[in-house]
């Protein structure tokens, strides 16, 4: 992955993936917890992963992507003269997305941009993830975290791709129930 710094070994502890519990039905303005933001996050790793396996597998993972897509990023919940910010981490030439189509030509390299290889279909073994903060808005209609993502990439399962995010979360105006990305930034590093 040109441009990204490789590394042998964590140096964090990583965020334990989320437990299973039973869905419990919110509404929009029920206030977004810390918690929820971080079962957020690791669903959003875990789906990264799950649409590499299915590049691997052969299967239709241009449909598992607009899947993730549309569980993950608030294309439901969007304001009229809005739209969704998403700064991808491999961008250079088209810096930003913000539509269906610009957000499929990254993940699996559909064609709306040339430089757009398929983040997600690398394919990742796994993505952990190390949280530096959340920020809970006052009165909880939005949550944001940053911190840094550990891929392993499938080619090279005793490394990791380091990359450092941040996300912006809402509740779905469709599903209070589950939160969505409005603002998504990934960047690699600095490097001297």
């Amino acid at each position: 992955v040109s441009g990204l710094t490789v590394l042998a070994a964590a140096t964090a502890v990583a965020e334990k993936p989320a437990t299973t519990q039973v869905a419990v039905k919110k509404s929009l303005s029920d206030p977004i917890t810390k918690d929820e933001v971080r079962a957020a996050v690791r669903a959003w790793c875990d789906g990264i992963v799950d649409i590499g396996r299915v590049y691997k597998s052969g299967g239709d993972y241009k449909a598992r992507a607009i899947q993730h897509i549309e569980k993950h990023y608030a294309f439901d919940s969007i304001t009229e003269g809005s739209k969704l910010l998403f700064k991808p981490t491999l961008a250079s030439e088209y810096n930003f997305r913000s539509d269906m189509d610009e957000f499929i030509s990254y993940f699996i390299g559909d064609g709306v941009y040339s430089e757009d290889g398929g983040f997600a279909i690398k394919p990742w073994d796994a993505v952990r993830f190390d949280t530096f903060g959340t920020f809970i808005v006052p009165g909880g209609s939005s949550g944001t975290t940053s911190g840094i993502y550990h891929f392993t990439p499938s080619a090279a399962p005793d490394t990791e791709v380091k990359v450092e995010y941040t996300f912006q979360f809402i509740r779905s105006k469709t599903d209070p129930s589950q939160l969505k990305i409005v603002l998504h930034h990934s960047s690699v590093p600095f490097s001297k």
